[in-house]
């Protein structure tokens, strides 16, 4: 789901590439500006003060999800003295690292992708975070409930909601929504009383209908949770 565009134009853009040469992506080496080609292994790259191993190659996208930056250097802050932490569809540990980093004492990241899960372990390790930070291979809703059943209800201070693309356009909206809202609540649930959650969708169908605000009312009410927005 997550490589497909939100107008669902693949073909046309590709065709258009193949057609105009010109617009194909181009590598450029900074410290010469010319051309090059795309690195095989990955890169080590800074963020905050954070260091990440990116593939180009062969990662989500660009290797890496910057548009997210700000976010991980806020969860760093909000971190502070806290205990528990659980980073939902971690993918190479972003948000994890950013949450051990701030102080908290327990983080665990989930993600469906070895491979991704593999690298985040080796970006905690190169960050000095490998005993407060732990990797899990799953997949998200059934993890959520698995930890419900186990009795973690009301137990986390914080969760993050990075799920993958679920509403790739428009039509499929109306499919989508009760996903983003199963798993909405099944976080609050697992949230303490005054935790904080944050969530996030990467459809750009969801922002344009700005409908991520109405899928967390709709969770806290299916929840049986009081909510309170602290932000966009």
């Amino acid at each position: 789901d997550d490589d497909e565009d939100d107008d669902g134009n693949d073909s046309d853009s590709a065709k258009s590439t193949q057609e105009n040469p010109d617009w194909a992506t181009q590598v450029y080496d900074t410290s010469t500006l010319e051309t090059t080609e795309l690195p095989t292994t990955p890169l080590l790259v800074k963020e905050n003060g954070v260091s990440f191993e990116v593939d180009l190659m062969d990662g989500h996208k660009t290797g890496f999800y910057v548009d997210q930056r700000d976010n991980r250097l806020n969860l760093r802050k909000w971190s502070q003295g806290k205990d528990k932490v659980l980073d939902v569809c971690c993918y190479t540990g972003g948000f994890a690292l950013n949450a051990a980093l701030g102080g908290a004492l327990r983080v665990v990241g989930v993600d469906s992708s070895q491979k991704a899960l593999d690298m985040a372990s080796k970006n905690a390790v190169t960050n000095g975070v490998s005993k407060q930070c732990s990797f899990i291979k799953a997949e998200a809703f059934k993890h959520l409930e698995f930890l419900l059943e186990q009795g973690e209800a009301n137990s986390y201070d914080i969760i993050v909601l990075d799920p993958p693309k679920l509403a790739p356009n428009a039509a499929a909206l109306q499919r989508a929504t009760p996903k983003y809202v199963g798993l909405n609540k099944r976080a609050m649930q697992l949230l303490k009383p005054g935790g904080l959650l944050v969530t996030c969708s990467c459809s750009g169908a969801v922002t344009q209908n700005r409908l991520l605000p109405d899928v967390v009312v709709a969770a806290a009410a299916s929840a049986g949770k009081t909510i309170t927005a602290l932000g966009p």
